[in-house]
């Protein structure tokens, strides 16, 4: 949800409407700030308040619109402090930005917030500000989030080696995997990772699934090791198997060939603008 600097003006009113927001709503946030602590095995919610020098502290576990309003507040004290600071920078046309990014403002506070519920904090939809994607293919993208938000059954197979964790928490398999999940998170692209595909008896899983203009499924496969005989003779092979059950590059499949085990950034962007995008 980073926010790119292609179109000053716009991004400038964005931040200007967000500051007053935020800055009308801290008017009637409560006084004092979150904490916690462990009473043996259960979690507590602490109200920490300082008033003329006496500080007190009260549970508040049984209190979740009072947690909701201090994780808001914290929330928009932040983010106000950032905005102000970009929409001085921007008015002036200077390098410099600190990045608005809610997922990081969340990031930056203190472990007492860690464990509040993200939706407390923020609506995700209003921040989806992507990589300068016009109108027309933000809306097109837009659309598929509610199937996005469907659940889906994802393959665990040899879940040993799902060792490297993107910036929202999905396990993955490889460095380049990973690479390809952030810059599709950039773009906002909505996508399941290795979601199960079973087809007479036997289950495939693609890298990644995507939900085409015309609501049919296609999918990216990414092989890392062309170079190795084994590993390409292994997934040459599972190309046929693909074929057999549909999958046929070129249609819905794309698929990714690299023999240095990690993906060109640059290749990464290319095959989200010119194989992905122009399906959605």
């Amino acid at each position: 949800m980073a926010v790119n600097d292609k179109n000053i003006n716009e991004i400038l009113n964005i931040y200007e409407n967000l500051l007053n927001e935020f800055k009308i709503e801290l008017k009637d946030c409560p006084d004092g700030s979150l904490m916690h602590q462990m009473k043996g095995k259960h979690l507590q919610f602490l109200h920490y308040v300082d008033e003329n020098g006496k500080k007190t502290r009260k549970g508040i576990n049984k209190k979740p619109d009072l947690i909701k309003a201090l994780a808001r507040k914290e929330f928009n004290t932040k983010a106000s402090e950032i905005l102000t600071h970009n929409i001085a920078v921007l008015k002036k046309a200077i390098a410099g930005q600190i990045l608005f990014d809610p997922e990081q403002i969340i990031q930056s506070m203190t472990k007492a917030y860690a464990l509040v519920p993200e939706e407390y904090f923020f609506d995700r939809n209003r921040f989806i500000i992507t990589a300068g994607l016009d109108d027309d293919l933000l809306t097109r993208i837009k659309r598929h989030e509610e199937w996005w938000s469907k659940p889906y059954k994802e393959y665990w197979g040899h879940p040993e080696n799902k060792t490297k964790l993107t910036s929202r928490g999905q396990k993955v398999r490889s460095i380049s995997e990973l690479l390809i999940a952030e810059a599709l998170y950039k773009y906002s692209i909505p996508f399941h990772y290795e979601e199960e595909l079973e087809v007479e008896g036997k289950t495939f899983a693609p890298d990644f699934t995507f939900e085409g203009w015309d609501y049919r499924k296609f999918y990216l496969d990414y092989f890392g090791m062309m170079d190795q005989p084994k590993y390409a003779k292994r997934n040459f092979i599972k190309l046929d198997d693909y074929y057999d059950i549909g999958l046929i590059p070129g249609d819905n499949l794309i698929v990714a060939f690299d023999s240095k085990g990690i993906m060109n950034a640059g290749v990464i962007e290319d095959i989200i603008k010119n194989e992905i995008i122009p399906r959605l």
